[in-house]
């Protein structure tokens, strides 16, 4: 597999102060492989019947991730598959998040 695109993993942690302070965003950009998914069987599967979702291989498992930012989008996950080697997310969305 050829990873030639960028991403950026956004992860949040909560505040330590819930009442005064925001929760704390941590950015990381990563190599990955974007694949459409077009299928319709695929997105009834995943519950995306009417919006644009995407497959996005990494390579090695990446820690558990809140948000995933592509060509200055934000895009929420679906799923995530994580393997020995790789972690594969399903998201949607895009335009209308970010």
């Amino acid at each position: 597999m050829r990873y030639n695109n960028r991403i950026t993993l956004i992860r949040k942690s909560p505040p330590a102060n819930p009442l005064h302070d925001r929760p704390t965003e941590t950015r990381e950009t990563v190599t990955c492989l974007t694949i459409p998914i077009t299928s319709a069987q695929e997105l009834s599967v995943y519950g995306l019947v009417n919006t644009m979702a995407y497959e996005i291989h990494v390579k090695n498992p990446v820690m558990p991730v809140n948000e995933i930012e592509l060509d200055g989008a934000k895009w929420t996950i679906n799923k995530t598959f994580v393997n020995r080697k790789s972690t594969v997310f399903i998201v949607s969305g895009g335009g209308s998040n970010g």
